[in-house]
């Protein structure tokens, strides 16, 4: 286990400084370290006008490293670094005791060298530590099923709780296998106080974020990227939970491609090397395995499928099963989306090899020693051996071409640049914001980069700043340029302080999308008013008064 851990600490370590970022969630890093309430809330940029679309329990590890090891690439990677070997570690403390040795130690060791898991453990996004929070709920939900105790189970929903805020809807792949496991675990006569305390868990951790940060008055707490109206309850069911599996999701692939055989293709994503090889060799040898169990008879089968071990093993199918069908039939999916189920695909994997290991021996017709028994045994060994060595090879491959690479699970571009960064510094002239942008994902670069406030004028669904407001704030010389990579100045698809911005700003020279705003601010007649939000968030609320 220790070569294991060694081998998965490894592949994540191994020059992981040179790994891109995600500028997105590095602005919220560097924004958050600066107070309490901008940590609680996960301020997007200084000035916590904004906030990103999700709860920020995760990025509080992040800060906590960079506290401690300084703002930089190393110390923004590390947490989901340790949570990937730490799934690897976990992985087979729950497989141990049920399944032996052999299994656990194989499907620690497919998760440890699986390349999908290593390109998300050594990306600066949360899924890696998602995936360890699931596991370690899968190991608790063992001990549950092993005892009878329910407070085993209880713990598995707490956990699983603290997954949901992590990386909200996505633990929801995982949360029927788990809570069947529980139900398994009841003891008889206990089932429904079982339900009732596991719910009641899973409930009050899950959306203990969502509800403090909901009742907290909106004029004093940043506008969740995400929401038009500024509610954290529809950021959290509906834009990082329904609409993640319809074509209004986050960014991805497009939604042609979603179907039975997404994750076998070879596209600019590259789901075949990255999970597809792995997600067809758990099927297959999955099915081989089932086929090989029931041909030792159906109620052998039955037998052991009630027996702690066999309802463990139905629940990681389920996880799996669950997992394969939605991510095949998402229509915009992310890379690092696939570690939700990543554990449980190397978990059916490793039980499939175990299982057809010791079924080879069992199932021989023959006595050892004559005609063909041992032959049958020998020969299907080397085969699966053969299977086992070709996935290893094929998964550390990939892993060499990742880490030299240096890929990312993010697809979000930096719109910035360090020519901006520095214009921007030294023609500040005293101005509140840096800079202000349409867009808040133009300008999360410059927050990475210089750590200082940026007027952000519009959301996902509307405006955060109306023309007015934006009209009042360079006039007082709060700001005084304008980023706008994407110019839109006319046409109805365009909001009014778009207009207004573009109208009231000129070019400057030698810097690409950067706008100087204008000394004269005589109001353009006729333009349209944005539509403002109701609850604006606490940095632009400050501003518009101002």
């Amino acid at each position: 286990m220790g070569a294991l851990l060694a081998l998965a600490a490894g592949l994540r370590l191994w020059l992981i400084h040179d790994v891109p970022g995600n500028v997105f969630y590095d602005a919220a890093v560097r924004s958050m370290g600066r107070s309490w309430h901008a940590l609680f809330f996960g301020a997007l940029e200084p000035g916590e006008s904004v906030s990103i679309d999700k709860p920020p329990v995760d990025l509080w590890l992040q800060v906590a490293a960079t506290r401690v090891l300084g703002f930089r690439a190393f110390a923004l990677h590390l947490p989901e670094a340790l949570g990937g070997v730490a799934a690897c570690g976990l992985l087979f403390g729950a497989l141990r005791r049920p399944f032996g040795f052999a299994a656990a130690f194989s499907s620690a060791l497919a998760l440890a060298v699986l390349p999908v898991a290593v390109l998300t453990a050594r990306s600066d996004t949360m899924d890696s530590v998602l995936a360890a929070l699931e596991v370690g709920a899968l190991w608790l939900s063992w001990r549950a099923l092993q005892s009878g105790r329910m407070r085993w189970s209880v713990l598995s929903a707490a956990v699983m709780g603290v997954a949901f805020n992590v990386k909200l809807g996505e633990m929801l792949i995982a949360l029927p296998a788990m809570a069947l496991l529980w139900l398994w675990a009841a003891a008889p006569g206990t089932r429904l106080r079982v339900v009732l305390a596991t719910t009641a868990t899973f409930l009050a951790l899950a959306l203990s974020w969502t509800a403090i940060a909901s009742l907290t008055p909106r004029g004093e707490r940043p506008f969740p990227i995400g929401s038009s109206t500024g509610s954290v309850w529809r950021v959290t069911l509906v834009y990082n939970g329904l609409e993640r599996l319809s074509s209004n999701g986050a960014t991805g692939t497009a939604p042609e491609t979603a179907g039975p055989l997404r994750l076998l293709s070879a596209g600019p994503l590259q789901y075949r090397t990255l999970i597809g090889i792995g997600v067809l060799a758990a099927f297959l040898l999955g099915a081989l395995a089932l086929a090989a169990q029931l041909a030792r008879g159906r109620e052998r089968l039955r037998t052991a499928l009630g027996t702690p071990a066999g309802r463990l093993a139905v629940g990681i199918g389920v996880w799996f099963v669950l997992g394969l069908v939605l991510f095949s039939a998402m229509q915009r999916l992310q890379t690092r989306y696939l570690e939700a189920f990543a554990p449980a695909l190397c978990a059916v994997l490793g039980l499939s090899l175990s299982s057809l290991w010791r079924g080879g021996r069992t199932g021989a017709g023959a006595a050892p020693g004559r005609g063909g028994g041992m032959g049958a045994l020998f020969w299907r060994r080397l085969l699966l051996s053969a299977v086992a060595a070709g996935l290893l090879a094929v998964s550390l491959s990939k892993d060499v071409y990742v880490i030299h690479r240096a890929r990312t699970d993010s697809l979000l571009t930096d719109e910035s640049t360090p020519a901006l960064s520095r214009y921007l510094r030294a023609h500040r002239e005293g101005a509140r914001y840096e800079v202000a942008s349409a867009n808040v994902n133009d300008v999360v670069g410059l927050v990475v980069r210089d750590d200082l406030p940026v007027l952000v004028m519009n959301s996902v669904d509307g405006s955060l700043t109306l023309t007015r407001s934006l009209e009042a704030q360079v006039a007082a010389g709060r700001v005084r340029y304008y980023f706008a990579p994407h110019e839109c100045h006319e046409g109805p698809h365009c909001a009014g302080n778009e207009i207004w911005a573009y109208a009231h700003s000129v070019p400057v020279a030698h810097v690409p999308g950067l706008r100087r705003f204008t000394a004269a601010l005589t109001p353009v007649r006729g333009q349209p008013e944005a539509v403002r939000p109701a609850n604006l968030g606490a940095g632009v609320s400050s501003s518009a008064a101002a």
